[in-house]
């Protein structure tokens, strides 16, 4: 009888939960999962950074992938782990961390390792549109077919795709839930997972290890070279999530949302909550329970729905992302048309480094480099003129969003491209902005420009 069976029948069992976008303790459903799972057990709460690195056949990244993520995306998930790993301890446990150095096995090979010795029996994870995340988990089943899995909601408004099928446009998917979901006004707030009261400790010869501890990994990051960084208002982890949810609902900005959202470059124009939503430290239940209250205690008007339509917009991405899978990453899309673009390794450099002849998408792209963050306005523009005016590949620009925005989701930034360059869900097809009336409507007096250096001074 292999140690195992034996830990089974005892019910010792040893729990792994597997953090990857639920960066959070409040309305945590896997972590809740996992604490009543492992009462009489021990429980490992792992974060293992790049175990896609281990997939072999990411024929969509070979081309375009990149080395390492940008500065501020970063720095933004470490401050989310160390703020997780705050609430952890508060609990009674604390975050385990993987991830590959110049010495260090990948992190797959680590998470094995790690399987193996503590003779893991029941491993906890958050459903997720990532497709090749998901292709690890297919991986880890496979590898491990006596481990129990158990798999909860964290990210969506819905467990389960809500409808039949998901329609071929976004206005056909939002029509069809306000109509048989009414989650704006209905009744009853959207129920939130409770914190666990405490949580199982580790296994006692993982005490010692602080090799895999958070704290000593992070200490020991190298990379972060925070000189080239410009100060960010945005700061990682779930408690700072919260505070900047508090502080924004607490203001008059939601009543004037859908009249300033398009703004280039104000903290207090747009939500912001995109970043602590992408890796999980806010909870898309929480933010849409805030917006109910807002519009019970203070105004609804058009620009509280528009908050409400742009929560709509990523749920539908969401499901898009898990519907069309690896074609979200294909150079003709779910559509199957071929785009009428190339690869200008010259013309790539110049968008990459704000260096075109448009200034205010070399200011965006400054913009990006230096804080990791791009307003929704901003972001469609560099893309319009990517696929439009520079004739370039799509997923070069997708890619590069990928490496750099704090706020990235693997859903929403592959849709949004898709959607551009006129192979995704869009029924009009390509769009594309003109570049000197955007920049009059947005930026009349050069301000945003001058600010993020986008005018680029010709050589003679």
């Amino acid at each position: 009888m292999s140690n195992q069976t034996v830990n089974n029948l005892e019910n010792n069992n040893v729990t792994l939960v597997l953090f990857h976008n639920d960066l959070r303790v409040t309305d945590n459903a896997t972590l809740l999962k996992a604490s009543e799972i492992s009462t009489d057990g021990e429980l490992l709460l792992v974060y293992a950074s790049s175990l896609t690195d281990t997939l072999d056949d990411k024929d969509h990244y070979d081309a375009y992938r990149y080395e390492a993520i940008g500065q501020a995306r970063q720095q933004f998930l470490h401050e989310s782990l160390a703020d997780l790993n705050t609430s952890l301890m508060e609990l009674g446990n604390r975050l385990l961390y993987l991830q590959k150095s110049d010495e260090a096995l990948d992190a797959f090979t680590q998470l094995s390792n790690l399987i193996e010795q503590q003779q893991v029996t029941d491993v906890c994870i958050s459903q997720t549109a990532d497709y090749n995340q998901n292709k690890v988990y297919d991986l880890l089943q496979a590898k491990y077919p006596e481990i129990q899995w158990h798999v909860q909601t964290t990210a969506t408004l819905f467990d389960e795709l809500p409808l039949e099928s998901l329609p071929k446009s976004f206005t056909q998917f939002r029509k069809q839930i306000e109509t048989d979901y009414d989650l704006l006004h209905a009744e009853k707030d959207i129920n939130i997972e409770p914190i666990p009261e405490s949580l199982a400790p580790l296994p006692d010869n993982m005490l010692s290890r602080d090799e895999y501890f958070f704290e000593s990994q992070l200490f020991n990051q190298a990379g972060l070279d925070k000189s080239s960084q410009q100060p960010s208002c945005f700061r990682g982890g779930e408690s700072s999530g919260l505070k900047h949810l508090n502080t924004y609902f607490d203001s008059d900005a939601p009543s004037t949302y859908k009249t300033t959202r398009n703004a280039l470059d104000d903290w207090t124009h747009s939500t912001k909550f995109s970043a602590w939503l992408a890796n999980g430290s806010l909870s898309v239940n929480t933010v849409l329970n805030r917006l109910r209250r807002y519009e019970r205690d203070m105004i609804a008007n058009d620009s509280t729905y528009w908050i409400w339509f742009e929560l709509l917009w990523r749920e539908y991405f969401y499901w898009y992302a898990v519907t069309h899978q690896e074609k979200l990453f294909w150079f003709k899309g779910i559509s199957q048309r071929t785009p009428s673009t190339q690869l200008d390794g010259n013309l790539l450099v110049q968008w990459k480094n704000g260096t075109t002849p448009y200034p205010i998408v070399n200011a965006c792209m400054n913009q990006l480099r230096m804080t990791g963050y791009m307003s929704n306005r901003g972001r469609q523009l560099v893309a319009s003129c990517f696929i439009h005016e520079l004739g370039l590949d799509w997923r070069y620009g997708a890619a590069h969003f990928e490496q750099y925005l704090i706020d990235y989701d693997v859903a929403s930034n592959w849709g949004n491209w898709q959607y551009l360059a006129g192979v995704g869900v869009d029924p009009r097809g390509c769009r594309q902005f003109n570049l000197d009336k955007q920049t009059q409507q947005y930026d009349p007096n050069g301000e945003f420009i001058r600010q993020w250096q986008g005018n680029v001074q010709k050589s003679d």
